[in-house]
C-alpha cells in the first residue's frame, strides 16, 4: 500500500530530488533501440508506441533514458501516456521516472527510486499527492502499457525473480521470469527469430515477451487484457 507523507521537510525536498533527477543529459548518447509498436486489443487496432532508448558512458558510468509516446483509442476511451525512465549503472538500475498521462483522465506522477523507496509527486486534477512505498534493491520500472520497458527487464535476466515497480498501479511486486527459447515469429511481415520471455507479475496477468539477441523488445502479448503490441519494422 502506498504511504502518504506529510512531513514539511519530506515535502520540501522531494521536489529539489526530483526536479535534478529529470534534468536533461548534456549529450543525446548512442541510440540503444528505436521504434514503434502497433497496439491491438482484443483483436482490433488502437494505436501506437514510439519510444527510443539512449545510452551515455560504459560501466559504472552508463546512463540510459528511455522515453516513448503511447496513443491508444480504447473502448473505455482515449489514453495518451508520455514516460521517461532514467537509468544508471551496469545493471541500468532505475533512479527517476516520470510519466505523463493525457486522454479522458490526465495525471502525471514524478518519481525517484533510491534507498530502498520509490518516492513521487501525483499530480491529478483533483490535487496534488507525495507517495512513498518499497522499492527492493535491484527493481526494474514495468509500467502498465509500456512495452519498450520490457528491454530493461530482458537485459537483466532471461530467468529468474525481480522485483518490479508499475508507478501507475502505486505497487512493487516480484515478477518471475521464465524463457522458452527461441521462435520464429512474424514482425511487419518479416520472420524473425526471437526469445519468448514469459513473464509472471501477481495481480496482472502472464505477459509473454519476445526479444531479439540484443535484447530489443519486437512482440509484447498479455492474454489477459488482451493486449497485444508488435513492432512494425525489425531493426537491422
Amino acid at each position: 500500500m502506498p504511504i502518504v507523507r506529510g512531513s514539511l521537510l519530506r515535502a520540501l525536498m522531494l521536489p529539489l530530488a526530483l526536479a535534478a533527477a529529470a534534468a536533461p543529459l548534456g549529450a543525446q548518447g548512442t541510440v540503444a533501440d528505436q521504434g514503434t509498436f502497433r497496439v491491438s486489443v482484443d483483436g482490433r487496432p488502437v494505436g501506437t508506441e514510439e519510444f527510443v532508448i539512449r545510452q551515455t558512458g560504459n560501466g559504472t558510468s552508463t546512463e540510459v533514458v528511455a522515453t516513448g509516446r503511447v496513443e491508444l483509442s480504447l473502448p473505455s476511451g482515449t489514453l495518451l501516456l508520455h514516460p521517461r525512465l532514467r537509468a544508471t549503472g551496469m545493471q541500468s538500475d532505475p533512479v527517476a521516472y516520470q510519466v505523463d498521462v493525457g486522454g479522458d483522465s490526465p495525471s502525471k506522477i514524478v518519481g525517484t527510486i533510491g534507498a530502498g523507496r520509490f518516492s513521487s509527486r501525483v499530480i491529478t486534477g483533483s490535487g496534488e499527492q507525495l507517495r512513498e512505498y518499497v522499492a527492493s534493491q535491484g527493481a526494474l520500472v514495468l509500467d502498465e502499457g509500456v512495452a519498450h520497458h520490457y528491454y530493461f527487464l530482458a537485459q537483466r535476466l532471461r530467468n529468474g525473480r525481480v522485483p518490479v515497480i508499475i508507478p501507475r498501479e502505486s505497487r512493487q511486486a516480484v515478477a518471475t521470469v521464465t524463457s522458452r527459447g527461441e521462435e520464429s515469429v512474424d514482425v511487419g511481415g518479416t520472420q524473425a527469430s526471437l526469445y519468448h520471455l514469459v513473464v509472471q507479475v501477481p495481480g496482472s496477468g502472464d505477459r509473454h515477451v519476445w526479444v531479439d539477441a540484443l535484447n530489443r523488445v519486437m512482440r509484447v502479448e498479455i492474454p489477459d487484457h488482451s493486449y497485444l503490441a508488435v513492432r512494425t519494422t525489425v531493426p537491422r
